[in-house]
């Protein structure tokens, strides 16, 4: 089985928070240690070095052209996970999209992540041949993501890593009958709706039939199933069908939540979506947000929300939130000062060298 590994990929270089100020305290290099100007060139790139100092419009390009989820055209930036996040709780949405606070994945968001990541490698094939069980379970060790096992004694990650193999023995045997290759798996997309949102996403798999219809599937992890009546009034897959027609110029023929852990598929035909319920929620949670309509609506999923802990609805203990979002902070200027060094040392070196061969043909 895959080992384990930190959370984030720059964890392993990253000294603790306070030997990491005291060290850019005592390097003058960093442009931060002894108060004094930063030296600037020509276009002020070098003020890139003095990450918390630097004044608005220094990093260019990399400035937010607008406010968080807006994008170039004024489009509310929006996502199925997104909509239905603002619909249970707008605060929630506030401080996971807008603030961007910091969360520690778990267990159950690597299984489902590393399901995903089998499944998407076992259709994405160039020969039609279907892959074999070993197979299968080789893209399960590949994809294995051990992120929300960090922490967690090594027997709970066994635990769950079994489990993901028993359940794609299963998926193997009701897949492998009738396999064929997809028209796409994690189809991209960006489906504008109107000229106020656009939604993102990605379509776990699309299917072609022999008519040359579309069939889009999206694989659920947990272990709930949902009756016939609730997949046809999925909100996801509504828009999935709308970003269907968008890439391949056609709705589909069906739509199908595959419940990959129960090992039940539920398929419901294009005429029971409500395409036109889902272009409404799209736009009304598009204006809420323009609107910055943020208030907290408690509900029962309170008690295991990341963010409750700042929730001004919330009575109780929850996560700490300030800390990690400020070692976060301190993690990305470290980054960016580092990333700066590295691209004007590189330069420099290519100039040097380029110089070098123009004197010495």
């Amino acid at each position: 089985m895959p080992t384990e590994t930190s959370t984030h990929a720059t964890d392993a270089t990253d000294t603790p928070a306070s030997a990491g100020a005291a060290a850019d305290e005592a390097d003058p290099s960093t442009g931060t240690g002894d108060g004094g100007e930063v030296p600037v060139d020509g276009d002020g790139a070098l003020r890139l070095l003095d990450v918390e100092g630097a004044p608005e419009g220094t990093f260019g390009e990399l400035e937010p052209p607008s406010p968080p989820l807006i994008d170039a055209q004024g489009r509310v930036r929006l996502s199925f996970s997104r909509i239905d996040t603002y619909r249970k709780c707008p605060r929630k949405f506030r401080y996971a999209y807008i603030d961007r606070l910091p969360t520690e994945p778990g267990p159950h968001l690597s299984f489902g992540t590393s399901l995903h990541g089998a499944l998407e490698a076992f259709y994405d094939r160039k020969l039609p041949d279907c892959p074999s069980k070993e197979d299968l379970l080789g893209f399960l060790y590949d994809a294995w993501d051990p992120t929300g096992f960090v922490g967690e004694p090594r027997e709970e990650q066994l635990r769950f890593y079994r489990h993901a193999q028993d359940v794609l023995r299963r998926f193997h045997d009701r897949a492998a009958p009738s396999y064929r290759l997809p028209a796409a798996t994690e189809a991209w997309f960006e489906l504008p709706i109107a000229y106020e949102a656009v939604v993102v996403g990605s379509i776990d798999r699309v299917d072609v039939d022999d008519e040359g219809r579309f069939h889009v599937i999206d694989y659920k992890t947990n272990r709930k199933l949902k009756d016939r009546a609730r997949v046809a009034g999925s909100l996801q897959l509504a828009l999935y069908a709308l970003a269907c027609r968008h890439l391949y110029g056609a709705l589909p023929a069906t739509v199908s939540l595959d419940f990959v852990v129960p090992g039940v598929a539920v398929t419901v035909p294009l005429e029971d979506l409500d395409l036109e319920g889902a272009r409404a929620a799209v736009l009304e949670t598009a204006a809420a947000v323009r609107d910055e309509a943020f208030a907290p609506t408690p509900n029962p999923l309170c008690g295991w929300c990341d963010f409750r802990a700042a929730c001004p609805a919330w009575e109780g203990e929850g996560p700490e939130l300030l800390g990690p979002s400020v070692e976060r902070l301190r993690r990305l200027r470290r980054s960016i000062v580092r990333d700066v060094r590295e691209l004007r040392e590189l330069e420099a070196g290519v100039d040097r060298l380029s110089g070098e061969l123009d004197e010495n043909p």
